[in-house]
């Protein structure tokens, strides 16, 4: 509130930058506090759900809506693909708008610049099949069973993460009852995809709140 009240009575030049530096470093401290809290809770195994139909279209689009400054910034295309059919997970939104941002993000910050990512979802068996695919430089498989592990984090690769991202996406994952797994080829990228239980005789959007 006072780096707000700042910017707005100092206008242009060097405390208006100097106030936005705190701001970026303060949401970097609550989003850290934040990853801590949902490990804890995650570790505990007391990280609860409360969920409730959620249109598939509408998650896919708000996680790309979200990322869409960053990606333009490094002239990155965010693809997002989900079903014609309009259809229904049970879910808490903001908790899967939560993994969506640890692995939309992670995409984003491996992809080179000019690159495309593609955020998809499709109905598969009783449930919604979700991925998110990035041209990064990919995983090497004998890292890949450790990549869900707490704090862990590449070798030679951007740290300025905490390296909760994974745990915490699994963790909310495993919450609603889905499954979360990695496919990478060192070079060509990595797929991370996760799914979650259609919402029962929800699939039709003449059913969903609102």
């Amino acid at each position: 509130m006072a780096t707000e009240l700042l910017r707005k009575t100092c206008g242009e030049g060097r405390a208006a930058e100097l106030a936005a530096r705190i701001d970026r470093a303060s949401e970097r401290m609550i989003r850290l506090i934040s990853d801590l809290l949902d490990a804890s809770k995650i570790e505990a195994g007391v990280l609860r759900t409360a969920g409730k139909p959620e249109e598939v279209a509408s998650l896919v689009n708000s996680a790309v809506d979200m990322f869409s400054p960053a990606a333009t910034e490094k002239s990155i295309r965010l693809c997002p693909e989900a079903p014609s059919r309009q259809l229904a997970v049970l879910c808490e939104r903001d908790l899967i708008l939560r993994v969506f941002s640890n692995l939309i993000g992670n995409a984003i910050k491996f992809s080179p610049n000019g690159a495309s990512i593609s955020v998809v979802a499709e109905e598969l068996s009783g449930q919604v099949h979700f991925s998110v695919a990035d041209t990064g430089p990919g995983i090497p498989a004998e890292h890949l069973p450790h990549a869900f592990d707490r704090y862990w984090q590449q070798k030679d690769s951007d740290r300025r993460g905490s390296g909760l991202g994974l745990y915490i996406a699994k963790g909310i994952v495993d919450a609603h009852r889905g499954r979360i797994w990695i496919m990478s080829t060192p070079g060509k990228g990595t797929t991370v995809h996760f799914t979650l239980p259609l919402a029962p005789g929800k699939e039709d959007a003449a059913s969903l709140p609102g």
